[in-house]
């Protein structure tokens, strides 16, 4: 260590020289994607510029140069420049292996994150990754020496290099500002690749929302929602599954060409083909789905603070039960709730985490003390959450046998991810298939259902893309569009005609905006929330229920009203 001070000793620079470098090494390294993503789109264009194209990595490190001066200070120069080495390297490597991009969502994504999934990004590959294009060059940083100046010709410098930097921002921009303008405009994706511009500005703006905006107050939404029932009706058990990183593509159900299907295809599941996500990450598609609010207006925090799904239908009298295996993201935190205990010693679970199948215990045990007329269990899965897919499914259970077991998945052949990724498409069908076997031993005067649907998709390398959580405006379909899996037993079943359900699942396009009144509906909750048009079971339910409850709309409200004989 000492020979190593002494070597970076006998050249020492100043703090403007270190800026520049550090500079260099984010324009040329870090910024390597931005560039190359600027370079392809603007060759593609009719008329191009070279001569624009040109000034983008000068830009680029102007731009470094004038942000590393703010923090040119003594006392924290080197550990900002470390510490935004460090973060850039993760970033770096996120973008480069996966094509995931730091913006806001993702940041949030990350901050909820438990510490079990984070390490499961943990191998040799991204260590190694790490520690050449972060570590080492932050200890750079920490051990070359710093020629230090009288404090007026050191303020003058920085002074003259910050006007330097404007200076030339100001005339490239000049020059060429229709040329950034039209592309900037017609490719928004490219400015959130820059780093670290994009995620230092969604950083400050998630810890301002989180941290420095004034609480809001609870939003009622509906006082006095009622659930409707009659004397001497059967009970009623819905079951909803939360899928994890599932996708519409790889079920067979939707023409896949795997069996990826086989545990359910005899329960006669009908699959809504055309259904996508609110979002691309489990902490804005769960709230959102559980939300009156729809993918246009969904904001998190107007979410947290107002009733949701569970919130209301409990309200009316509903018993509900959420039991966990993944995080319900606060959906839950106003009604029971099971958290599955990774840590006890199920043999379905290793410390970090457990297999679905967990589930089945506690929903069997609730399945066993019905007490409500109408009851919810809500059960969250862990499904197919990479990249460690290889550890959502037993061994024992994958039908694929050539699989990928290893985390850095873009170093998988495409044939090994793909089984890897359909092994957990067929473990998650295995547990459904005992959730309905679960829900078959009910006494016949209880009417029970299962409704599945995933909280977003996911990308295993097409156009170089994996994972999720990619901004919905420029995220491909195989991270937006879901699988969404409906059993409604027709013996048991009469209130609903699966024949019309199974004709609209076919044809017509649903969302997660549906869900929110899809479940008003079909729990008969009658609430001033409540939007027919949105409900995707509203046109095919019996308007004659065997229990005696009739249903009828109000066309002009969009709520729908109901009456008893």
């Amino acid at each position: 260590m000492s020979s190593l001070l002494n070597y970076f000793s006998k050249y020492p620079l100043s703090t403007n020289q270190l800026i520049m470098l550090v500079a260099l090494y984010f324009t040329l390294v870090f910024n390597f994607p931005f560039l190359q993503e600027v370079t392809s789109t603007v060759l593609a264009l009719e008329n191009y510029n070279l001569l624009f194209l040109a000034t983008v990595p000068v830009l680029a490190f102007n731009l470094c140069t004038l942000l590393f001066c703010f923090f040119s200070a003594r006392p924290i120069l080197k550990p900002s420049l470390i510490c935004l080495t460090l973060i850039s390297s993760l970033v770096f490597y996120a973008k480069v292996s996966y094509g995931v991009i730091f913006d806001y969502g993702m940041i949030q994504n990350s901050a909820e994150t438990h510490t079990a999934e984070a390490l499961s990004y943990l191998n040799w590959h991204v260590t190694a990754f790490f520690v050449f294009t972060g570590v080492l060059p932050a200890a750079f940083i920490l051990l070359v020496k710093i020629k230090h100046y009288p404090r007026l010709m050191s303020l003058l410098s920085r002074i003259k290099l910050i006007a330097i930097s404007i200076a030339s921002i100001i005339i490239i921009a000049a020059i060429f500002y229709p040329n950034y303008a039209s592309v900037g405009r017609n490719h928004r994706q490219l400015q959130k690749s820059s780093i670290p511009f994009q995620y230092l500005v969604d950083s400050i703006k998630y810890t301002r929302d989180q941290y420095f905006t004034e609480p809001r107050s609870f939003n009622t939404l509906d006082s006095a929602p009622r659930l409707i029932t009659s004397d001497g009706a059967q009970k009623k058990v819905i079951v909803m599954v939360i899928g994890e990183t599932a996708r519409a593509q790889n079920f067979a159900y939707n023409g896949y060409d795997k069996p990826t299907n086989k545990a359910t295809e005899k329960y006669g599941l009908i699959s809504f083909e055309k259904m996508f996500s609110c979002g691309t990450a489990t902490a804005v598609s769960v709230p959102c789905m559980f939300s009156s609010l729809t993918r246009s207006n969904f904001d998190k925090i107007d979410a947290e603070n107002e009733q949701n799904l569970l919130d209301l239908v409990s309200l009316a009298g509903v018993d509900v039960l959420w039991v966990d295996n993944n995080g319900c993201k606060g959906v839950c935190k106003r009604v029971p709730t099971i958290n599955i205990d990774v840590k006890s010693n199920n043999p379905l679970c290793d410390g970090d985490y457990c297999f679905d199948e967990v589930l089945i215990e506690p929903l069997q045990n609730k399945l066993a003390a019905l007490s409500a007329p109408t009851t919810l269990i809500v059960l969250h899965m862990i499904g197919s959450h990479g990249p460690t897919y290889f550890r959502r499914y037993p061994s024992e259970t994958r039908p694929f046998k050539d699989d990928c077991q290893r985390s850095d998945i873009q170093n998988c052949s495409p044939e090994t991810l793909l089984n890897t990724y359909d092994n957990t498409i067929a473990y998650t069908d295995l547990v459904l298939s005992k959730i309905i076997e679960s829900l078959n031993t009910l006494p016949e005067d209880v009417q029970p259902s299962m409704l599945y649907v995933s909280d977003h998709g996911e990308s295993l390398g097409e156009s170089g893309a994996y994972l999720h959580g990619f901004p919905y405006a420029f995220a491909p379909d195989e991270q937006k569009h879901i699988p969404l899996l409906a059993w409604f037993p027709e013996q048991r079943s009469p209130y609903i005609d699966t024949t019309c359900l199974q004709r609209h699942a076919k044809r017509d396009t649903f969302s997660h905006d549906n869900i929110f009144h899809s479940m008003l509906g079909i729990l008969n909750v009658d609430s001033t929330q409540y939007d027919r048009e949105l409900d995707l079971f509203a046109s095919c339910m019996s308007p004659q229920t065997r229990d005696g409850t009739r249903l009828t709309s109000n066309n002009m409200s969009g709520v729908v009203n109901y009456s008893t004989k």
